[in-house]
């Protein structure tokens, strides 16, 4: 492989962890490096590098390219289910040492450990559920996805629901109802649940990034044929809360800047650098049944002006409901005097440029 190339596969490695850090401009930055190199990098990187890259030390625990048709043949419930029997055993290694009381929880304890886990920190729950054959039986077993069904879903806020809320004394009467058990037989399984039925996350926030080109003017004695170009970057920002608030930003601030400080108790973010403060927008959304957001924020960019945002939940990847597509963006306009003729024209914006929003978890954001 020629020694750009080589070189190019280490900014796109870069770049690929400062993105699963949640770091998006510094990631951008260094993915304009690696694409100016060679710009099939990234069809480079995913078809061939990786797989000898990971295989060259032909160590213990190199990895193996994993063939995606035979793991799509997996059945992953019936694998779960052959884990049932599963037991924790004492260390072999260390015969003189006690046995753990560990070994001795029943499952109900076990559950509960779990359960502790997603609602704390996550990333614990997802590590212990891989340790060993019970701990994966347990932690990704039918009892976790009803919890997490019931953990999630009510706190969900459905259009359907919005007109009764305030007129029903009975929540199983609501057309979504908040008991998980009435929704259960359309989904066969609480696992299906969680895969198929859309739904909003609060943990973190979720970042669209929108770079577009800026055309200069040659310098006075410019000897090239091309005028210089300018790339320029800019962020949006959404953050959800159960409360059925949402707040919305548009910022050249990258996600390091922004992210820690993103809430709705701030109205502003400070920029030091431009010596000014890029401000919050405050709104509320709703989700309906097939997973389409609905996002409208009245004191906008635009004071007479109510603006209007849609949104599709898609998977991004493997994550599943991970991003937001653009489906339509309008504002309606507001009385600005009593005579004001033009109440209630609508203003469309075009979608054409812009990129889907991609969920971000922060671990510092509290669920409220």
């Amino acid at each position: 492989m020629p020694s750009t190339d080589d070189e190019a596969i280490s900014l796109f490695e870069k770049a690929t962890y400062l993105e699963e850090q949640g770091r998006m401009s510094d990631a951008v930055d260094i993915y304009r490096k690696a694409f100016k190199l060679n710009s099939s990098i990234d069809l480079i990187y995913r078809s061939t590098y990786t797989n000898k890259h990971l295989l060259k030390d032909k160590g213990r625990n190199a990895l193996v390219r994993v063939d995606d048709k035979q793991v799509s043949k997996i059945d992953v419930d019936e694998l779960m289910e052959s884990f049932r029997e599963a037991h924790l055993d004492a260390p072999s290694e260390h015969p003189d040492d006690l046995p753990s009381i560990l070994l001795h929880l029943p499952r109900d304890i076990w559950c509960h450990i779990f359960e502790v886990l997603i609602q704390t920190n996550p990333e614990s729950w997802f590590n212990m559920s891989i340790t060993c054959k019970k701990m994966a039986y347990i932690g990704f077993g039918n009892n976790t996805h009803k919890f997490l069904c019931n953990l999630i879903y009510p706190r969900q806020v459905y259009q359907e629901n919005e007109p009764y809320k305030s007129r029903l004394r009975i929540e199983k009467e609501l057309p979504i109802p908040m008991d998980q058990l009435l929704i259960l037989p359309h989904y066969k399984s609480w696992k299906n649940m969680l895969h198929e039925r859309c739904f909003i996350k609060y943990g973190g926030c979720y970042i669209s990034v929108v770079n577009y080109y800026s055309e200069g003017a040659k310098g006075e004695n410019s000897l090239a044929w091309t005028n210089p170009v300018r790339t320029i970057t800019y962020y949006r920002y959404l953050r959800f809360y159960p409360d059925g608030i949402v707040i919305k930003m548009l910022s050249a601030l990258p996600p390091d800047r922004v992210v820690p400080w993103f809430s709705k108790d701030r109205q502003h973010i400070p920029d030091a650098e431009q010596n000014e403060a890029t401000q919050i927008y405050r709104g509320k959304f709703t989700i309906n049944s097939s997973g389409e957001v609905h996002i409208e924020i009245e004191n906008g960019s635009t004071s007479y002006l109510t603006f209007h945002y849609y949104f599709q939940i898609k998977s991004l990847g493997q994550f599943k409901h991970g991003k937001l597509n653009w489906t339509k963006y309008y504002a309606v306009r507001k009385a600005t005097s009593p005579e004001d003729d033009r109440v209630g024209e609508v203003v469309e914006y075009t979608i054409r440029n812009e990129k889907p929003f991609k969920f971000s978890r922060v671990k510092s954001y509290h669920i409220e």
